[in-house]
């Protein structure tokens, strides 16, 4: 639900990689549910072969700056931030709130 920059660092190969949180939100809105959960959005998967592009090269020296630029990338997006921001976590939140309502009649109908 975060409209933020994605950092991994990859220990086989020592890669460092910085996706932009609207390549984030772009590749997970493909996915049909999470890895945990129904929602993709709370819980997804990302395959690092497909996103060799966003390695970071002499990480000492470049890793906060990619960081920085992923950020102000993801900031020309703002539609899609606030979207992710108030939108799609609004609606989490609500469905997450329903959801607990609805069991906890079922669990006092039977005493628990």
């Amino acid at each position: 639900m975060k409209y933020l920059p994605i950092v991994v660092y990859f220990e086989p190969t020592g890669t460092w990689y910085v996706i932009p949180p609207q390549v984030v939100v772009s590749l997970v809105s493909r996915k049909t549910r999470g890895q945990h959960t129904e929602n993709p959005f709370e819980s997804a998967t990302l395959n690092l072969g497909a996103l060799g592009s966003y390695a970071v090269t002499d990480p000492r020296r470049n890793l906060a700056k990619a960081t920085l630029r992923a950020v102000e990338d993801g900031d020309r997006y703002p539609q899609l931030r606030d979207a992710m921001a108030v939108v799609i976590l609004a609606d989490s939140r609500s469905l997450a709130e329903k959801s607990r309502v609805a069991v906890q009649r079922i669990l006092d109908t039977y005493g628990i």
